[in-house]
């Protein structure tokens, strides 16, 4: 023990020094762990939060989808894509010839509510792609539009485009 002491008095600024810069690499080593953890999340958690457990009760089906894809079917030159849902926003992409008029489209998509019950709408909200295929598709810029969820009793009817 004595050994110790007398090396300690002996470079006493030494063993400061490296004190110091050890405490220094400790906090430097907990702070780069905690940033790291912030940027990259646990990814069991959901990304959405608990804001998912209100349509848990209310699931969009397989056969939901395909009533979806049966009002699109009802229109010429009009193609279903992909009825995806994430949360609580359904993705509804269409392929849409560059011939047909935008009020087909407008009218089509409201045709797409409707294949929807209240209750899911309550629930959902929907976003509508539409895609330009065809000649002259790469001079049109895709159309996108958004219905919210009923909130409070009200909504929108139509798409916002």
């Amino acid at each position: 023990m004595e050994k110790i002491l007398s090396f300690l008095k002996k470079h006493k600024k030494k063993v400061i020094v490296i004190a110091v810069i050890l405490v220094i690499l400790i906090i430097c080593f907990v702070a780069l762990h905690k940033m790291l953890a912030y940027l990259n999340p646990d990814s069991k958690e959901s990304v959405y939060g608990d804001r998912c457990e209100l349509t848990e009760s209310i699931m969009i089906t397989d056969e939901r989808k395909d009533t979806v894809e049966e009002a699109v079917k009802g229109y010429e030159k009009m193609e279903l894509s992909t009825v995806d849902v994430k949360c609580n926003l359904i993705d509804i992409i269409v392929n849409v010839d560059t011939s047909v008029d935008v009020k087909k489209v407008k009218e089509m998509s409201d045709k797409i509510i409707e294949a929807f019950t209240k209750e899911e709408l309550k629930y959902y909200d929907l976003e509508l792609w539409i895609n330009w295929t065809g000649e002259g598709s790469d001079e049109k810029a895709p159309m996108i539009g958004t219905k919210h969820k009923v909130i409070n009793g009200e909504s929108n009817s139509h798409f916002v485009w």
